[in-house]
């Protein structure tokens, strides 16, 4: 895309991540990560403060690249904005850490993540709520405690998927809920809650669990467009729809309604991965039959 349009100017801006309690909930192998859903706001909120009439609500090319991990006992993470401005509007946006070698006192840049926020939302189509609450071929329920325990083992505050989830090979649907924080990393006005996209990619994890045999995180968005900020407190309906099965790379459409049929979000060629190298596996019962 960058070929498309000339840059006109790039800014490196210091972006200081405060590491609230909750955060410490979402964990990778038992080490706590920022979750992909509070990079793309982060990012959000740095541009804001740079350019503050930037729309937020159509990105592209999000891109999920190296885990931020949040040691024991910190209250900040000291990181960067690398932002890259375009003659068409458009803002690639990079969130990345520096780390000085005390061998070679040289200092080394890591890309954790990035994304392209759209001068133009690109028009996406509104499915009904009906085909979100449907599902084709045989399906089966798992109970939200249930996949907390055994399928995505994160702690409270990333528990958001509430009551069943419904799976079949169609696909998932299930409520994700907006919860409410009362102290936040990072701004939920602009992009509305990250919380019903991120348990949208936990009900994503069960399905590539069950019907691909890999515990999949993301790794990039196609494209992402939020038509109304989803509010805190509030519970959603998210339908995952699964586009491409590869042996070690799963493709999803997400779609995100609200309880009286409205869409709120949907994110187009989710990418999800197994990043562990193998060593997470599924469990034997969501590989075969519920027990």
């Amino acid at each position: 895309m960058e070929g498309l349009s000339q840059i006109i100017e790039t800014v490196q801006l210091p972006v200081h991540i405060q590491v609230h309690p909750y955060l410490l909930d979402h964990r990778f192998e038992g080490k706590a990560v920022l979750p992909a859903v509070e990079t793309m706001q982060l990012l959000a909120n740095t541009v804001k403060s740079f350019r503050p009439m930037t729309d937020f609500t159509g990105i592209s090319d999000a891109r999920f690249n190296k885990f931020l991990y949040i040691e024991a006992g910190i209250t900040q993470i000291a990181a960067f904005c690398d932002m890259t401005i375009f003659e068409n509007g458009d803002i690639d946006a990079a969130l990345v850490t520096k780390r000085r070698s005390p061998k070679s006192n040289i200092t080394r840049a890591k890309e954790h993540g990035g994304l392209r926020f759209l001068s133009r939302a690109p028009v996406m189509p509104k499915p009904p709520l009906d085909p979100a609450e449907a599902l084709n071929g045989a399906c089966i329920e798992i109970p939200a405690e249930k996949i907390y325990r055994d399928l995505v083992p994160f702690g409270k505050a990333y528990r958001n998927i509430h009551g069943q989830l419904r799976i079949s090979e169609d696909g998932a649907a299930a409520g994700t809920h907006a919860l409410s924080v009362k102290a936040a990393a990072v701004n939920f006005s602009d992009m509305g809650s990250p919380f019903p996209l991120d348990a949208a990619f936990h009900a994503a994890c069960v399905w590539g669990q069950r019907y691909a045999q890999i515990v999949a995180f993301p790794i990039g968005i196609e494209k992402r467009v939020i038509f109304e900020p989803t509010i805190p407190g509030t519970t959603y309906l998210s339908r995952i729809v699964p586009v491409r099965k590869k042996k070690d790379l799963l493709t999803f459409d997400i779609w995100i309604y609200g309880k009286d049929g409205q869409l709120y979000e949907g994110a187009w060629g989710v990418q999800m991965r197994d990043v562990s190298a193998g060593r997470l596996k599924p469990p034997r019962w969501i590989r075969g039959n519920i027990a």
